[in-house]
């Protein structure tokens, strides 16, 4: 029995030690080159990003959207495992308001990728033309007829 125990506790001994050894082979010439690449790749990356660009702008509002979600997404959970453990009605009630939350905020965020893929129509001016005036009657032919008003009209094309 001993010797097994000895046996186990000389394999966790090298479980943990042997790794260490090993260890320097991460720090040869080929994986630091590999590192300076990967580290060269990233600064080129920020470097090359225009924070005034509509792509920047959308990938961060996209993270802000997905940490948001995830944020929603704990807190519900965990409100609801500690209603749950703790019996508490109060914990309830924060639950369900954070769930409340959270589908409103899927909701906002559908409606606007809805709004966003819904084709917007072009609006064309329509040219001037000349615009025929209506025929004076013989009683008013003696009066000076007003100035006739052009009504202004667009043409809206579906696209």
């Amino acid at each position: 029995m001993a010797i097994v125990l000895f046996i186990l506790i000389a394999g966790l001994w090298a479980a943990f030690l042997l790794p260490s050894f090993f260890d320097h082979r991460n720090q040869t010439p080929k994986s630091t080159t590999k590192d300076f690449a990967r580290t060269k790749q990233l600064l080129a990356a920020v470097s090359s990003a225009r924070p005034d660009s509509e792509d920047y702008v959308r990938h961060h509002a996209q993270v802000r959207r997905t940490r948001t979600l995830l944020g929603l997404g704990i807190a519900a959970v965990l409100t609801l495992g500690v209603a749950t453990w703790t019996g508490s009605v109060p914990w309830l009630w924060l639950t369900i308001a954070i769930d409340i939350a959270f589908a409103g905020y899927i909701t906002v965020l559908l409606t606007i990728k809805q709004q966003g893929a819904m084709p917007r129509a072009s609006v064309l001016p329509i040219p001037a033309t000349e615009v025929a005036r209506p025929a004076l009657s013989p009683l008013e032919s003696w009066v000076e007829p007003a100035p006739y008003e052009e009504s202004k009209t667009v043409r809206v094309i579906a696209g």
